[in-house]
């Protein structure tokens, strides 16, 4: 986006550049892919000691940390010597403060500690992570965008703060509305995700066909008849208990699936996805790396981009969003080592720094970097309402838009009150205690509003003045149906942020295609290098393209409200979840473009760290572990009572222990056999080992580890229908900590509020827009 960013490098290189997989498989400080996609545009200095940390931090704007408390010496200095106004990110495991604040984590303890390892598994078989380095890539676009909302604030006038960002929280995150669907419902079979636990050979959201594995999406089939008829089914193109889309989402589709699964078995997966998607039915193919290099769709949108690898050209997922007016691009490739001291040495010595900005001002507060920043927001489902939700948490005022007629269906269709949550002295509706909607829409207002309505379509254009951003994430089609353009939106708003996100984008071959996130998986290569070792890919049980694609939708939303600051224009977003979600195997992909090799699978490995697995402890629960050091393997071997272990050539050393993981697996397997998880998670965490216990998705809310608590991560809000529950505010901490937000608003709760304070309607026009179907609330009487 424009910044120019210094790689602040000890003399033996960033920790990345030594990370798998390597250029020819020969590791060296410049020949880690992984540093090749993570760092370009990058400049790099070597800083040797504390001196040299502040000189470098004395005159930045922004500053980003990853290191555990108590800081090292350089951290401290380079914090200690940051400007006033300057904006400092923290990125740990677990965040700078709490319990955990000291203790080492990784991808692999976080999936365990925030549910993820439960949901991924197999029945009968160990929990599972998701793919290697997900963690990071979330908890770095979760940082991003609290880093652009702190700059936002600071660019009109506010001062520096701190951001608090962890990972276990932003993982967290992405895990909570099925989690809290599970307490609202007390059920147990949502420890597993939307679609229960899976069984090896049994049923799955993948269909094995002629040459790779497909999602169908039944639940979400348009033209059911259509789709059984292409599929030479035609017996249950009529069964009621398919044809009726919600008799179809709650019946046993066991007999459905295996019908479906045999008349797919022997056909093309591709042509297959293709007949269904023109139907309008939910489908994706399973996409390896090189399916995903050709993949006509991102082809079309330009996301690949080039860029070098020792001198060597090959492509990476570039732009997850579209914007004429954003400045993307890769200028140049990852630095080498100390590849920009001299010029960065004679910067720092003739230009100084600018003066600073004004203090922050009161409307403003470091909390809530977003206030007076005002939002419409037409985002049903999940990644929208996550993406803004972001905003809000942020200090936005969000505006929820949503049709009188047609609710969002993440309130629950036509579910009942949830037993766990009804309260016969409280007036309630089944709209508004669906636990999927209220974990996701915290501190917004909602209002509804029939744009098919020449009144509503006027009320909509007479309230754009007012706002600073649309955000939406319907089917591309609708608000072209709406007569609604950027030209259109800035002649009545000048400085207009139009933002849109959708499965493939608003351009390219699959334009008018649905998707949702089980499909959009597959389709981005993710469920391709996820699974158990030996697996051809599994999907994650569709749940992670929508949080993943909304932390991007919301990273972008602020990278234009940042770029609209400087220039004034009007902006137009045009986000794919594809692409999005694509945005973390860009490893991945960069090892096929330079190796020709395609990842699979790795289970609960690392593809550099032995030990790095997940054990059976003594009382049923399970263990995950990971040394990531000699000094953390040799403390381990200490606690397990086996110290000759540091010294065995067999595991002494990094690449020995890679070597021979069985057998180093098999030594941890038996000690942990005689463990209690919870004991042996707080032993190992004190010296320093990644440890924790795979947690059970609903015990991550209902019974939460303090760490969550102690950092409030989790807050009750009291909701006016659904009663108080703990609710998670955001993976950040900003400066003191924000406020408790509002809970997710009721259906149309602020409706006649809005339209009294934004428009002057008064009693008599809203009873008027009642009678017409344009507006009201599930209780207006």
């Amino acid at each position: 986006m424009g910044a120019d960013v210094v790689l602040a490098e000890p003399p033996a290189g960033h920790p990345l550049r030594f990370e798998p997989p390597f250029a020819s498989d020969e590791p060296g400080s410049e020949r880690s892919l992984l540093h090749a996609y993570a760092n370009w545009n990058k400049r790099s200095v070597i800083v040797d000691g504390a001196a040299a940390a502040a000189r470098l931090a004395s005159d930045a704007d922004l500053l980003i940390t990853t290191a555990l408390v108590p800081w090292p010496a350089v951290v401290q200095a380079a914090v200690e010597a940051l400007p006033e106004d300057a904006v400092h990110i923290s990125i740990t495991p677990h965040g700078l403060e709490g319990p955990l604040a000291a203790t080492p984590g990784n991808n692999l303890t976080g999936c365990a500690r925030s549910g993820w390892t439960f949901m991924t598994r197999f029945a009968d078989e160990a929990p599972l992570q998701l793919p290697a380095r997900q963690t990071g890539y979330l908890a770095g676009v979760a940082a991003f965008t609290a880093a652009a909302a702190a700059l936002f604030r600071r660019a009109r006038g506010g001062g520096g703060m701190r951001i608090d960002v962890s990972e276990l929280e932003a993982l967290c995150s992405t895990t909570a509305p099925f989690a809290m669907q599970g307490i609202f419902k007390d059920d147990e079979a949502s420890d597993y995700g939307n679609s229960g636990p899976g069984v090896r050979g049994g049923p799955s959201q993948l269909f094995p066909t002629r040459d790779g594995q497909i999602n169908l999406g039944f639940s979400e089939w348009g033209d059911w008849a259509g789709a059984m008829q292409a599929l030479d089914l035609p017996d249950l193109a009529e069964d009621p208990d398919y044809a009726d889309p919600a008799r179809r989402r709650q019946a046993d589709l066991s007999y459905l699936r295996s019908r479906v699964g045999e008349a797919v078995r022997d056909e093309p997966c591709s042509d297959v996805m293709h007949r269904m998607l023109k139907l309008r039915c939910l489908s994706g193919v399973v996409q390896d790396m090189e399916r995903l290099r050709h993949d006509a769709q991102l082809a079309a949108r330009e996301y690949f981009v080039p860029t070098q690898v020792l001198g060597q050209e090959a492509y990476a997922p570039g732009p997850y969003a579209h914007s004429p007016q954003l400045p993307w691009g890769v200028h140049r490739p990852a630095p080498a080592l100390g590849e920009d001291q001299d010029a960065i040495a004679g910067e720092r010595a003739s230009e100084g720094r600018s003066a600073s900005l004004p203090e922050a001002s009161p409307a403003a507060p470091a909390a809530r970097p977003l206030s007076g920043v005002r939002v419409l927001a037409f985002t049903p489902n999940w990644a929208g309402p996550w993406a803004s939700e972001l905003l809000a948490l942020l200090g936005a005022d969000v505006v929820q838009l949503e049709a009188p007629t047609r609710p969002d269906r993440w309130r629950g269709g036509g579910e009942p009150v949830p037993e766990a949550v009804r309260d016969p002295s409280v007036k309630q509706h089944r709209l508004n205690t669906c636990a999927l909607y209220n974990t996701i829409n915290l501190g917004k207002r909602s209002l509804t509003l029939n744009m098919t309505h020449p009144r509503g379509e006027e009320i909509f254009w007479r309230l754009l003045p007012k706002f600073d951003i649309v955000i939406e994430n319907f089917s591309p089609h609708v608000m072209r149906d709406w007569g609604i353009s950027l030209d259109r939106l800035s002649a009545r708003r000048p400085g207009i942020i139009w933002a849109s996100a959708s499965g493939y984008g608003a351009s390219g071959p699959f334009v008018d295609y649905p998707a949702y996130g089980a499909s959009i998986e597959p389709m981005s290569g993710l469920s391709s290098i996820h699974g158990y070792v030996g697996d051809e890919g599994s999907n994650t049980g569709g749940i992670i393209p929508d949080p993943i694609t909304g932390y991007y939708f919301a990273a972008a939303v602020l990278s234009a409200l940042n770029q609209r600051e400087r220039t004034g224009e009007a902006i137009r977003i045009d986000l794919g979840m594809q692409a999005a979600v694509a945005t973390h195997v860009g490893d991945a992909l960069l090892e096929y473009e330079v190796t020709g090799r395609v990842r699979r699978p790795a289970g609960n490995r690392h593809p550099r760290f032995a030990p790095h697995n997940v054990y059976a402890a003594r009382d049923g629960e399970w263990l995950a572990l990971a040394a990531e050091s000699d000094a953390a393997f040799a403390a381990l071997a200490v606690q397990i009572g086996r110290a000759e272990l540091a010294e065995d050539s067999r595991f002494k050393g990094e690449a020995a222990r890679k070597e021979n993981e069985a057998a180093l697996d098999e030594i941890i397997a038996a000690w942990c056999r005689d463990q209690e998880a919870d004991t042996a998670e707080a032993s190992l965490g004190s010296i320093g080992v990644c440890a924790a216990r795979a947690r059970r998705l609903r015990e991550v809310f209902s019974d939460p580890h303090p760490q969550l608590l102690a950092r409030e991560y989790l807050r009750s809000v009291r909701h006016p229908e659904a009663g108080s529950h703990r609710m998670p505010v955001g993976p950040w901490r900003l400066g003191a900590g924000a406020p408790t937000p509002g809970p997710s608003p009721c259906f149309g709760e602020h409706s006649q509020e809005i339209l009294r304070e934004e428009l002057g309607i008064d009693d008599a026009e809203y009873a008027e827009l009642l009678a017409l179907g344009v507006t009201g609330a599930v209780h207006d009487d």
